[in-house]
């Protein structure tokens, strides 16, 4: 049912990426830098929906690999079934609305050439419907009465998703719109005759389209020749509006309605105004919407009446932390809190008894560490360069005493529209329970701040990013809580690029660097990433015809002033940024006679799915942060 589709960087440079693998010290793993493993284990069950029928299904990877199993109604975990059994487990999955079917990605080795897949949940007989060796599908959408879904795929153009219906009873499919760019369906109307998709060209540009199902005619539905945010939520219970979250005509994204005979857009919750909003869903007869409000990186939830003045509904009484997986099935609703101590739990909760507690539906191996004893960040605003505030989570020891200078990370996240979050994260409680400090900045440039914050690091803008990056590192030590050298920088993809970043602009700074499918020569990167990526990524970082000044803010062209040890860390198979992005400063590295330590994965992507590829990478990471910063 599978294929392999291993990228190739030739037969030489895959021989010696196996051999670098097959030599690695495996025996002598991280028992020896404190039992990471123990806390790299630590896993719970997410994704979840519910069916009609009360059937619970969600994704886990008690065997390592994200997989689907459901849980009978009136069951437990303990009595989870396994769905699916690929090899280099699932991408994600939708169900129908009657709960019948269930439309599910998988792709190989991390290459995100993602198939659809079709399970009857009757039979649980599970059937390719969309497979192509160079095609990626995905982004399902059911419609109400679940005969069909739409979808989307590059099956034409490399660099172009196009949509699609997929005809449940016929098995096959019919092309909805083919127009340029990155297209994806987002909802149908009641009755299937029209569909809204989402054409997106950037963090902060997106348009909505509607288009009849029978004519193919579309037209937008947002405002025709200006450049806003439009993420969809879905139509009201009349139809007579979309819903939207938003920066139109603002800074910070709200709840918004487009009345879709005249276009008009009007605001819809007064009383979240100066809130930035993460995101909405509305149940199933669109009667209330839930909204997630990001709270200076937390998430709060409020569900209110969806019609008239919006007015709030009975919420449940949730800790603080980060809320996802917000989903209605009939008068219950689901939903999971993530924070230092919980380790994504999900949870049901019956909005006709809203004095009810809400119950957990899942339980997190906890690998017999005691998670409720992990350390809570601290936020914290240091000025940066320009004495631009700079919003950043701090985690220190228990024990550690004011003025006793420890051991530090500076984590950069990815994106870089992105954002860190302060949800369950065992790799830092690990480095803090060994008595490091952590600095996760959320520089210029990530989410949740507005849409100038997004946009302030945009094209000729890089180095300010770069700058926030270096000043957090400043800042423990004026904080007295570091010192030169004994911090590390470290981060993953646009992260792997803010340490390279942050490592050449200001080396004095830290003792050790570890770089994890990052980015070094924006030139190599935007040729080769996918073709799929490339007009989003030139939006953000600048195009290829400005060679000149691609290459200005390449750390690849500065790895002269890097004099301390680095580890790199890649997929072969990464579509995103490829694994030739890591080489380069490996060779270049080398060349100088600087310490490299490289670690390259076969079998993985843009990261590393595979819990034994995730063990060994942070057993490397632990002692070499410990080797490096005490």
């Amino acid at each position: 049912m599978e294929k392999r589709r291993v990228q190739s960087c030739g037969a030489m440079v895959a021989a010696f990426l196996i051999a670098v693998l097959t030599f690695l010290p495996i025996a002598a793993r991280a028992d020896e830098a404190g039992g990471i493993s123990r806390f790299i284990k630590i896993k719970s069950p997410g994704n979840a929906q519910l069916a009609p029928d009360g059937t619970l299904y969600f994704v886990h990877n008690p065997d390592g690999i994200r997989q689907l199993f459901k849980v009978p109604n009136g069951k437990t975990q303990e009595d989870a079934v396994k769905l699916t059994d690929f090899r280099d487990g699932i991408g994600g999955y939708n169900l129908s609305d009657d709960g019948r079917w269930i439309t599910l990605s998988a792709a190989v080795g991390g290459s995100e050439q993602y198939d659809l897949f079709l399970l009857d949940t009757q039979n649980r007989k599970l059937e390719p419907v969309l497979e192509k060796p160079d095609v990626v599908y995905g982004s399902s959408v059911w419609r109400r009465d679940s005969k069909g879904f739409a979808y989307r795929a590059n099956d034409q153009k490399p660099a172009e998703f196009h949509v699609y219906y997929y005809h449940l009873d016929e098995r096959k499919s019919t092309p909805v719109y083919a127009g340029k760019g990155s297209n994806a369906p987002v909802d149908f109307r009641r009755d299937a005759s029209k569909l809204v998709f989402a054409t997106y060209h950037s963090a902060s540009y997106s348009q909505l389209f509607e288009v009849d199902l029978r004519s193919k005619q579309q037209r937008e539905i947002t405002p025709a020749g200006e450049e806003w945010s439009f993420e969809p939520i879905g139509y009201t219970a009349d139809e007579k509006e979309f819903l939207v979250n938003t920066d139109y005509k603002g800074d910070l994204k709200q709840i918004h309605a487009i009345d879709l005979a005249t276009g008009k857009i009007r605001p819809l919750l007064p009383d979240l105004v100066g809130k930035e909003v993460d995101s909405g869903s509305l149940n199933q007869d669109r009667t209330i919407l839930a909204v997630r409000v990001n709270d200076d990186g937390y998430s709060t939830l409020q569900l209110r009446r969806a019609g008239g003045d919006f007015a709030p509904l009975a919420t449940p009484d949730i800790p603080r932390g980060l809320v996802g997986n917000v989903v209605f099935q009939a008068d219950t609703l689901l939903y999971s809190l993530s924070n230092a101590n919980t380790p994504g739990t999900v949870f049901r909760w019956s909005m006709s008894a809203p004095d009810n507690a809400p119950v957990p539906l899942t339980e997190p191996d906890t690998q017999g560490v005691d998670v409720a004893r992990f350390r809570l960040p601290q936020l914290v605003r240091y000025p940066s360069f320009d004495q631009r505030s700079i919003p950043a989570f701090v985690y220190l020891p228990f024990d550690h005493k004011p003025g006793t200078t420890i051991p530090f990370i500076t984590y950069y996240h990815g994106g870089p529209e992105s954002q860190f979050r302060p949800g369950f994260n065992p790799a830092f409680q690990y480095f803090v329970s060994r008595g490091f400090g952590i600095i996760a900045p959320n520089v210029r440039g990530s989410n949740g701040y507005g849409r100038a914050y997004l946009a302030a690091d945009n094209y000729k803008n890089r180095a300010t990013s770069v700058r926030d990056g270096v000043w957090a590192a400043k800042y423990v030590i004026d904080q007295g809580l570091s010192e030169p050298r004994k911090i590390a920088a470290w981060g993953g993809s646009y992260g792997g690029f803010m340490t390279m970043a942050v490592i050449t602009e200001a080396p004095e700074l830290y003792g050790a660097a570890c770089n994890v499918v990052g980015i070094v020569n924006f030139e190599t990167f935007l040729k080769q990433t996918k073709d799929y990526r490339r007009h989003l990524r030139e939006a953000e970082y600048g195009p290829l015809s400005d060679p000149e000044f691609l290459r200005s803010i390449s750390p690849l062209y500065k790895v002269d002033r890097i004099d301390m040890p680095l580890m790199i860390a890649h997929g072969l198979n990464d579509p995103r940024v490829p694994v030739g992005e890591a080489m380069q400063v490996a060779v270049a590295l080398k060349k100088r006679g600087v310490d490299v330590e490289e670690l390259y994965f076969p079998d993985e992507g843009h990261g590393f799915a595979k819990e034994g590829n995730r063990l060994l990478y942070y057993e490397q990471l632990a002692k070499f942060f410990e080797e490096h910063l005490r």
